[in-house]
């Protein structure tokens, strides 16, 4: 789903500097007027079993920790939309997460892979017919591999959120994957198949990739549905609340919120507080 977000970069520049350094640590003024501490990010290069892009880039960010062990903590995959990438997304939710960490939210590690596809652009972070990209399957096995290593979290501790086509993405693959991931946040997202790039070539592979087909997994996960009010995008628009309806409908957990704004990071970043709120892990 192409919003005209110009947010995407090369993959040979994207990020370079960590791609150098293999780390970064940022600092910025927070809003007290004390150093506020963003933690680190670090770039890994994730091979995928596929002709598009055979390595794939994945940046994870740990946030600033007060003694905790990071690979005790829980993880949340973001999504980006299209046209985007992962430089996109961490720009509009790393500095809210590090304030709402700081202010005694419960921290987690916030993985941002690139569902970027070449063949078919509008990857919608799936695999693709014909093989050519092959997104969830490198996501759901490869990425959570390299990310989480020897300590590999249960559905309990592992969330998927998305923004716009991250936001279709990422409830998708949740619902393909109910034993992943426990709890699911789709920003600005669509819950219709919107293939633009003909990346599903058979009425099955539409079928599996429509989430209405997928209603009666649902209520295995808690969901979050954002829409800014003034987001008239199609197929965006509306979207949230009638996916809420059939979640409620089904008996699945769900929160909905229709923040002021349209199509945009800002609302993806007037959610983050709400969301660090929202999001329940399991007790220590």
């Amino acid at each position: 789903m192409n919003f005209g977000l110009k947010a995407k970069t090369t993959k040979s520049r994207a990020f370079s500097l960590i791609a150098i350094s293999g780390l970064l640590i940022l600092a910025t003024p927070a809003p007290n007027t004390e150093a506020l501490n963003l933690g680190k990010m670090v770039h890994l290069r994730v091979a995928s079993p596929e002709t598009d892009y055979p390595v794939r880039d994945v940046f994870v960010w740990t946030p600033a920790l007060n003694g905790e062990d990071p690979k005790s903590l829980p993880v949340v995959y973001m999504l980006h939309g299209w046209s985007g990438s992962p430089a996109g997304l961490i720009s509009a939710v790393e500095k809210p997460l590090a304030i709402a960490f700081a202010e005694g939210a419960a921290p987690f590690v916030a993985v941002f892979p690139d569902g970027n596809a070449s063949t078919h652009p509008d990857s919608e972070w799936a695999d693709s017919s014909d093989k050519k990209a092959m997104v969830e399957t490198w996501l759901t096995t490869k990425v959570i591999a390299a990310v989480e290593q020897g300590q590999r979290r249960t559905a309990a501790q592992r969330a998927i959120m998305g923004f716009s086509m991250g936001g279709y993405g990422a409830a998708m693959i949740a619902l393909h994957h109910p034993n992943l991931f426990g709890q699911v946040i789709s920003i600005s997202g669509y819950f219709v198949t919107d293939d633009l790039t003909q990346a599903f070539s058979s009425t099955a592979k539409i079928a599996y990739q429509s989430p209405v087909k997928f209603l009666k997994v649902a209520n295995k996960m808690r969901w979050y549905l954002a829409e800014g009010r003034d987001d008239y995008t199609e197929p965006i628009r509306g979207q949230a609340v009638l996916w809420g309806k059939k979640l409620k409908a089904v008996k699945a957990s769900v929160s909905i919120n229709l923040p002021p704004g349209g199509h945009s990071f800002t609302v993806v970043t007037s959610q983050i507080p709400a969301i660090t709120k929202w999001i329940k892990w399991p007790e220590s």
